[in-house]
């Protein structure tokens, strides 16, 4: 008697543990977070290998005026929108990609940002 009543039991958490797995799986708040994560820390690290190319040309006369006031005042305006919540995290990033583009940074040089 006392194996069927503790079989029943053991059956019983076992239903109510898979219940639980099973809206931790479904419940999309997990995913979310960690996408919205790896966007700020790609963001953080395309303005990082922004900023580098910003020092690395600093050292050239003919580029200096015209090409560190555009990476500056970009960064700066992307971010304050950001920050101000005009734009969301996927846009940023995107147009951060632009300006990696434009300014020509490759992606050797995005790695030595991290």
């Amino acid at each position: 008697m006392s194996l069927l009543i503790s079989g029943i039991v053991a059956a019983i958490i076992l239903v109510m543990f898979n219940k639980q797995q099973v809206s931790k799986v479904s419940n999309n708040i997990y995913t979310d977070d960690v996408q919205q994560l790896y966007l700020l820390t790609a963001a953080e690290y395309k303005i990082n290998a922004l900023e580098n190319q910003q020092q690395l040309r600093q050292g050239t006369p003919e580029n200096k005026s015209t090409v560190l006031s555009d990476i500056e005042f970009d960064i700066a305006q992307l971010t304050q929108a950001f920050n101000e919540g005009k734009i969301q995290l996927n846009e940023l990033n995107s147009k951060l990609d632009n300006l990696l583009d434009k300014f020509g940074v490759d992606s050797a040089e995005l790695s030595q940002a991290c």
